[in-house]
Order: C-alpha cells, then sequence, then structure tokens
C-alpha cells in the first residue's frame, strides 16, 4: 500500500491485484509516509476486469462538465472521471461510502493511472477531490493560496489565478528565510483557539511545495498595483473575498456552510487584509514590517475599510 498524508489526514492506496507496482508522482513523494494515519482512508483500486458495467445512473451531485463528476448511488458516493483521449467512458471510477473513508475503484488498462502494470493513483484531479471532500466533512478548507511558514508563524496570501502567487513565493525565497508550504494551494485547519495552514501537493507553475505547517498569524488577499498598501477588511468583506478563493465542497449543503463558518471564524481572530503590491522586495518588506516580523523599511498602512 501507498500512503499519502497531506494536513493530518491520510489517503491510502492499494492494488487490488498482485504484481501491480505503485509509483508516486515527483511532487507527492515528501508528502508520502510509512506511519498509518489516524485519520486515514482507504482505496483498493485495479484495472477494469471488463467493459463499463452499465448502471442505472445516480442522482448528480456535481459534474465539471468534462473532467469529473460525482453521483450519489444508494448511500454511497460515486466519483468518475473522463479524458476525450480515452473515449466516452470513464478512466476512473470509485466508489466511496458516504463519508469518503472506505473505496474501491477500476482504472483503464494504459489509461492515465494504468500502464504497464505501473499504478500512479496520485494523478491528478483524484486525490484533490477526495481531500477537498473530506476536509468538508469539518476538518477544514482547501484554499488558492500560497502560504509560507517565517520562524513558525504561517502568512497566507490568497489570490485567484494571476494575482501573484508564484510571484509571491518567488520573492519569499529570494529573501530568504522563509519554507514556501505551496504556491497555489493551502489547507486550513483549526488548533487549538487559532488555526494552522498545511502545505500541499498541487503547486502552481513554480512547483514549490512542502510537506511542512505552521500557526496562522495573518491573511492577505493579493492584488497588483502600482504601489504598495495594506488595507483591513470588516469581517464579512474578509470572509466573502477569502470564499471567492477558496475551494469548498459545491455539491455539499452541509459543507459550503461549514466552509462559511470555518472562515468566518478566520475573519474575527486573525488580521485579514488586502494586499495591494509591487511585485519586487519592497513588498515583503511592507508584510514583514505589518506582522512584525521584521523592523519596518518600507510600505504604509492605509485606514480600515471597516466603518468606524
Amino acid at each position: 500500500p501507498m500512503i499519502l498524508e497531506i494536513a493530518r489526514m491520510g489517503l491510502r492506496v492499494q492494488a487490488a491485484e498482485p504484481g501491480i507496482r505503485l509509483v508516486a508522482e515527483p511532487a507527492h513523494v515528501p508528502f508520502l509516509t510509512d506511519a498509518t494515519c489516524g485519520d486515514c482512508a482507504s482505496v483498493v483500486l485495479g484495472p477494469a476486469s471488463g467493459p463499463p458495467v452499465r448502471r442505472p445512473p445516480g442522482r448528480m451531485l456535481f459534474d465539471t462538465g468534462s473532467v469529473w463528476r460525482l453521483e450519489e448511488v444508494g448511500e454511497n458516493r460515486l466519483l468518475t472521471f473522463r479524458s476525450s483521449l480515452f473515449g466516452r467512458d470513464p478512466y476512473l471510477s470509485v466508489e466511496f461510502d458516504h463519508d469518503y473513508e472506505q473505496g474501491r475503484g477500476e482504472t483503464l488498462e494504459g489509461g492515465p493511472l494504468l500502464s504497464e502494470g505501473e499504478l500512479h493513483p496520485f494523478v491528478y484531479p483524484f486525490d484533490e477531490v477526495v481531500f477537498l471532500a473530506r476536509l468538508a466533512r469539518a476538518r477544514g478548507v482547501l484554499v488558492h493560496a500560497c502560504g509560507l511558514s517565517i520562524d513558525g508563524r504561517g502568512l497566507l496570501f490568497l489570490g485567484t489565478s494571476g494575482a501573484g502567487k508564484s510571484t509571491t513565493a518567488r520573492l519569499y525565497r529570494e529573501r530568504g528565510g522563509a519554507t514556501i508550504l505551496s504556491d497555489d494551494r493551502i489547507a486550513i485547519r483549526r488548533e487549538g483557539d487559532g488555526f494552522r495552514i498545511y502545505g500541499t501537493p498541487w503547486h502552481g507553475e513554480d512547483g514549490w511545495e512542502a510537506p511542512a505547517s505552521a500557526t496562522l498569524s495573518a491573511v492577505f488577499l493579493l492584488e497588483q498595483a502600482p504601489r504598495n498598501r495594506l488595507i483591513d477588511l470588516t469581517p464579512s468583506t474578509a470572509v466573502a473575498q477569502m470564499m471567492v478563493r477558496a475551494f469548498p465542497a459545491m455539491w455539499d449543503q452541509e459543507g459550503l456552510e461549514f466552509a462559511v463558518k470555518f472562515l468566518a471564524d478566520v475573519a474575527d481572530r486573525l488580521p485579514v487584509r488586502r494586499l495591494q503590491f509591487v511585485p519586487e522586495q519592497s513588498a515583503v518588506d511592507c508584510v514583514l514590517a505589518a506582522t512584525g516580523l521584521e523592523p519596518a523599511r518600507a510600505g504604509r498602512r492605509d485606514a480600515d475599510e471597516a466603518p468606524g
């Protein structure tokens, strides 16, 4: 078996047949563990035994339109993944129990997961979808962000595509003294009265990922601008803006409500600011000065967007 551990959660994959060798993608290798994770889902995967079984369609919960879909089949959840490269039938189908604790699936021989006796179980987006579904069960929230750790303190920079997450990671890497947890996907979970951010293998364009974590100290919403400027946000504005940059389980009403409440707690307990920044070292100075991680050298703090 192979165990992938992210944000204190595990996904244990076992080949359904002897002689199949499990292979991890390079970005996932640092997240593999030999230990049994305390909160671990288990999946058995193997080659399809024959032509796909035509079953009555389940109740559709979510459909990307091309890549993957989720159906309710009795009390279970059926995930199917498709690609035009492999015809109309799914190249991977996995049926889970309601809580995504146990699953069993089949993949096409010669498809993107199984080829020449090698099974690559963590091919995008299978593992990310499973972790996302499990986070939505009151475990945490996955966000579109660059996350980093400085002396154990976590800084979170949320942004939609093109906002500057990878640029931010590069700036802090050039500065030194920071561990880049990811430049694209970060998991947030509770830790005591606060929160902790975790690196994931689902990196951005520069491929930064680390199986590390840090206590979350401050949250920034990225926006490239002609000058560096920090703007405090009201909690309600902060929650709305963070949700735009999060990956909630859109098919799960309870999961959606949990994500909103979770991010509302983040906004109540921690400073959430809009960071308008120039993509240069002065932006790093601005943030470090505001968070007390380094003496002020550049940047300024502007008026609160909150009333009064």
